[in-house]
């Protein structure tokens, strides 16, 4: 009986002293965050992420929060999104402030651009995580487009060469950026936003440009929803050797070159990485404003958070913004192209895998991104109108029927 009261003691001190340790475990947080959905490989770009933070944070569990398929981020899917972390466009920054909480983290190490784009009457939203803008990449051996100053000079050098130029002019948003991008061109970057919040009718001058770099790609080639629906197709075929230069953002050359990894042949006609350069959009003219058109992605934080969620949140936000994040994202493994997102923090170095990046954060210095409430909508109505304006591919039906012109 003795050896059994011993066993139970001995059990109950056992008991007595697991139980305070069991209460000190970390607590499980379920952490919901919504990242922009446009990236390369958007799911392999959240679960690098989740699982990352997750190893380096117990008890945290990180869930992707998506816009569900039947909606579109800028036409009210982000706005209807219920999330604890969100990844927002600069554009929608404005329109979606009544439900984010303001930010007190340091910005230094950001680049001037991108703080400025998450900013709003001297308050910090989001911490900025990628910098978007459309780019132009040619050939490397092609000095006359590496020197062309103006647009006009671009495309004579294509048509010297009978090369065309490849650009997305479909989709009402992408139509309304380009307007915006040419606008701010001839009157700068705020009055151009100004002008566009004022009035729907598109300026006829802009028209004109537009038209102008129209010309220079193959009839529907350029104003195509099917093409416009193909991620990355104008890239792709750019590096086939389907034209002499393409515009787009810093990201689509990852699917540009995955083509070439993929499906290109050793001696074919397909460009090879180190035959690639990459450069600022060429301006009107002379006396163009400096700086050009640019976006910023930043992740915010929602303002009904509980006091264990929003920390978690604000971990978050600071480890996907991190030196450590950002090479976890950008450097590629073995036979997988760069997604060459265009980080917003400085002084990051990707090695000879990712040899653009230097070009890119060059070409992007300066621009600016437009701030008001209301922009992506007006960007939108003025889309719609131009879709009408401007030649369409009318071999697809599915590009006729978006506009009502004959």
């Amino acid at each position: 009986m003795m050896a059994i009261r011993r066993v139970i003691v001995n059990l109950a001190i056992a008991f007595a002293i697991l139980i305070p340790t069991a209460s000190l475990a970390v607590e499980s947080v379920k952490l919901r965050v919504a990242l922009y959905p446009y990236v390369p490989g958007k799911h392999s770009v959240f679960n690098l992420l989740a699982q990352e933070f997750q190893r380096r944070n117990e008890g945290l569990v990180v869930e992707m929060v998506e816009v569900p398929a039947d909606q579109d981020y800028y036409d009210g899917g982000l706005a209807a999104l219920d999330a604890d972390v969100y990844e927002i466009d600069s554009i929608l920054l404005s329109d979606v402030l009544h439900k984010l909480a303001p930010l007190s983290l340091s910005l230094d190490g950001f680049s001037p651009e991108s703080v400025e784009a998450v900013t709003r009457n001297g308050v910090v939203y989001a911490v900025p995580h990628w910098m978007c803008g459309n780019f132009l990449f040619y050939r490397k051996s092609d000095t006359a487009i590496r020197d062309a100053d103006t647009w006009e000079a671009v495309t004579t050098a294509l048509a010297r060469q009978n090369k065309p130029l490849l650009v997305d002019f479909f989709g009402r948003l992408t139509l309304g950026e380009w307007y915006m991008t040419m606008l701010a061109d001839r009157k700068g970057a705020m009055a151009a936003e100004a002008a566009i919040l004022s009035g729907d009718a598109p300026d006829s001058d802009v028209v004109a440009d537009l038209n102008s770099i129209l010309s220079a790609c193959p009839t529907g080639m350029c104003r195509s929803r099917d093409l416009h629906d193909r991620t990355g197709y104008y890239a792709r075929a750019f590096i086939r050797g389907e034209a002499g230069a393409y515009v787009g953002y810093s990201e689509s050359v990852h699917y540009a070159l995955q083509e070439a990894i993929d499906n290109c042949r050793i001696g074919g006609p397909c460009l090879s990485a180190n035959e690639v350069a990459v450069r600022r959009l060429p301006k009107l003219s002379g006396t163009s404003f400096a700086g050009g058109v640019g976006w910023v992605d930043g992740l915010a934080i929602s303002n009904v958070l509980s006091p264990a969620v929003r920390q978690a949140a604000l971990n978050f936000v600071q480890f996907a913004t991190s030196a450590d994040a950002y090479k976890l994202v950008l450097e590629p493994d073995w036979m997988e192209a760069p997604r060459y997102l265009l980080p917003a923090r400085t002084g990051l170095v990707f090695g000879d895998n990712a040899p653009f990046y230097p070009d890119f954060l060059s070409a992007h210095a300066g621009r600016k991104t437009g701030t008001l409430p209301g922009l992506n909508r007006k960007l939108q109505v003025i889309g719609t109108t131009l879709n009408c304006m401007i030649p369409i591919d009318r071999t697809d039906t599915r590009s006729a029927r978006s506009c009502n012109t004959p």
